[in-house]
């Protein structure tokens, strides 16, 4: 699921690589789980109880690498050294958006960081660059986020943003740690835990 301004729906994607899980493939992504306070937890955690597909699957999180079929060994080397040269990234979301997705009339309900967006897309473009380039979308911009919603169509979200006043709160937080997913089981788990700006890189 492509959203119109090229972000890749979490749940269409992986459904898309539990078909190739069932040919004996590993299912992989790289998240960041952030670093907020827990009333932004909890109001987050709670919206998406109600509007996320995704929300008793995985906690809300950032996407740094879509899901990709691979071996976490082979990758896991190299998340490690990307993660021990970064450091960790303070963000502020200010606002949130709704993003109609390309195909179909779905729609996502996207909080956007103003502050650390760029230092999230670089960390993104790190990742891609080695032995995970040949799953890079090029023609897809890139744009950090966290979903909290989705609906099924563009007016349906837009209408959550109001009825929420998603529009209407801040939220600070930090990414410190990256995680390497496996998404073929029923709840998300983490093959690895990468501590940015730690020697080593694996916690």
């Amino acid at each position: 699921m492509i959203g119109s301004d090229g972000t890749i729906g979490w749940l269409t994607a992986a459904m898309d690589f539990r078909i190739a899980a069932s040919k004996g493939m590993t299912v992989l992504a790289i998240v960041s789980y952030p670093s907020i306070s827990e009333d932004d937890r909890h109001w987050i955690e709670s919206v998406r109880a109600k509007h996320d597909p995704q929300a008793t699957r995985i906690g809300v999180h950032f996407t740094l690498v879509f899901p990709i079929d691979a071996s976490p060994a082979a990758v896991a080397a190299e998340v490690a050294a990307v993660a021990a040269a970064a450091r960790p990234i303070p963000f502020t979301i200010r606002r949130a958006r709704a993003v109609a997705d390309v195909v179909g009339t779905g729609c996502h309900v996207f909080l956007v960081p103003r502050e650390g967006r760029v230092e999230i897309a670089t960390l993104h473009d790190r990742l891609y660059q080695g032995a995970l380039r040949p799953y890079l979308r090029a023609d897809i911009p890139f744009t950090p986020h966290m979903t909290i919603a989705a609906g099924s169509d563009l007016a349906e979200c837009e209408g959550l943003i109001q009825e929420l006043s998603l529009d209407h709160r801040t939220v600070q937080g930090a990414l410190r740690r990256i995680e390497l997913v496996n998404l073929e089981t029923p709840r998300v788990d983490s093959s690895a835990t990468f501590v940015l700006g730690a020697s080593g890189g694996v916690e």
